[in-house]
């Protein structure tokens, strides 16, 4: 007689409200995200509220900017989101790790960004982090002169984090919810997941909409739906 095997999948729960219902209970772990979308629908904000809210809860994590100081970082999610008191306190007791690496032009050598993955790499590892976000690809995009360039460094950075075994989140901004080759990327093969973010605007009505565009070793709603930044997070429409 046959038996319904099931199958149980880790997930990383990302505790923003109406996120971890579009994803049937939260990103796979150890999955490589890109978040997509254009200028200004808060994919920054997004990925930092995720890391916020699973070290609330002990869950270790590290935000690398490619574009800000890390006062700048801190800064900028307490403006954003007035009601998370406790990002100092997390910040100190390096549950909520934020690194700072500025962008120079031998970057494009790749020695070079070999030496800067293995720093990446001890940073991580020195709080344990479970979940990383790089923000952004798009500065990153500026050092190279051509796409396939770009696209073998995102490749070996995405394959240098899946190795290390943790939930890598990306952000990347593009001209529309989907991923274009506009953006710099040859393909999007070395992501798990894509979510895309855009913007919509309708007879003077704005709205911020979340797709998520694919997703691997999981179920998922794939509809576009509503969202907004309100003072205690990101709020997903269900």
């Amino acid at each position: 007689m046959a038996t319904e095997q099931r199958f149980f999948i880790e997930r990383v729960v990302t505790g923003v409200n109406g996120l971890d219902d579009l994803l049937y209970g939260g990103i796979p772990a150890r999955s490589q995200v890109l978040i997509s979308g254009n200028s200004g629908t808060g994919k920054t904000l997004l990925s930092f509220e995720i890391l916020y809210r699973n070290a609330e809860v002990d869950i270790p994590s590290t935000f690398i900017t490619f574009e800000e100081t890390v006062e700048s970082v801190i800064s900028n999610a307490k403006n954003a989101f007035t009601y998370f008191e406790d990002i100092d306190e997390l910040v100190t007791s390096r549950k909520l790790n934020i690194m700072a690496v500025p962008i120079v032009t031998s970057l494009k050598s790749r020695e070079a960004f070999e030496t800067v993955l293995a720093d990446l790499n001890k940073e991580i590892e020195s709080n344990s982090s479970k979940i990383i976000v790089i923000d952004s690809l798009s500065t990153l995009r500026t050092l190279y002169d051509e796409d396939r360039a770009f696209t073998r460094s995102v490749n070996l950075m995405i394959a240098n984090f899946r190795q290390l075994g943790v939930t890598t989140i990306v952000t990347m901004e593009t001209p529309t919810i989907e991923v274009a080759q506009s953006s710099g990327l040859y393909g999007t093969f070395m992501f798990d997941g894509i979510i895309g973010l855009a913007t919509t605007s309708a007879e003077g009505s704005f709205q911020y909409m979340i797709r998520i565009v694919k997703m691997r070793s999981t179920n998922h709603r794939n509809n576009p739906v509503p969202y907004e930044i309100t003072q205690n997070g990101i709020n997903i429409f269900k």
